[in-house]
């Protein structure tokens, strides 16, 4: 399967992405590397911490679980969907790559109707304070390379994986997210970056997630 580097509702969205997220990542010394999650913590509705699930239903506990992995850690999704979102800081032009591996146990053949697992990224927000999202998916049925502009209530959608997995492999993914936005949103981002997020129609696992030079 070939593999790209992408060099590489106003009242909804306000609430889910400021008031229930004012916390930040926690502090880490300046080097190389930030590890975003490695998803080692968890909290009593099931996420890891500073993590918020955009809707009550389906509870959080019900759509994702937290695994041992060997020496670390993975999260679940089992294809409930529920958007969970990290608010937290990074300087995007210190750290404009994040690399994080994921796989997917299984991906319906069906043309028809897409299902998909994605991760957003926001380094930015508008002049209303809603933060401008790019979503990095694997697809079951799109091509990789599609694009879908967004908007104001929607993400600008990059399709970088398409189609069934190798014998539920892990895959590793390094995007460069500075450029990315740049290119999508037409902008330079601000020098903190806003957060992260995760949300999968696919029974998949998500590995750490790192932003680095």
């Amino acid at each position: 399967m070939k593999q790209y580097f992408f060099m590489t509702g106003i009242l909804f969205y306000g609430l889910f992405f400021s008031a229930g997220l004012v916390l930040s990542g926690e502090t880490q010394k300046p080097g190389d590397s930030l590890i975003l999650e490695d998803f080692s913590k968890q909290e009593e509705n099931g996420l890891p911490p500073i993590w918020k699930p955009q809707n009550a239903n389906p509870a959080p506990s019900k759509a994702y679980e937290i695994k041992k992995n060997g020496e670390g850690f993975l999260l679940h999704a089992n294809g409930k969907p529920n958007r969970i979102f990290k608010k937290m800081t990074w300087n995007p032009y210190e750290y404009p790559f994040i690399t994080w591996k994921w796989r997917m146990l299984k991906v319906p053949n069906d043309p028809d109707k897409e299902r998909n697992a994605t991760i957003y990224v926001a380094l930015g927000t508008d002049i209303l304070g809603i933060p401008k999202l790019t979503k990095y998916a694997w697809s079951s049925n799109k091509a990789v390379g599609s694009e879908e502009s967004g908007g104001i209530f929607r993400p600008t959608t990059i399709v970088i994986r398409s189609g069934q997995p190798t014998s539920g492999e892990w895959v590793t993914e390094t995007i460069n997210v500075l450029e990315e936005h740049k290119r999508l949103h037409g902008e330079d981002p601000p020098n903190e970056a806003y957060g992260f997020g995760i949300i999968s129609t696919l029974d998949a696992e998500f590995g750490a997630f790192v932003a680095h030079k």
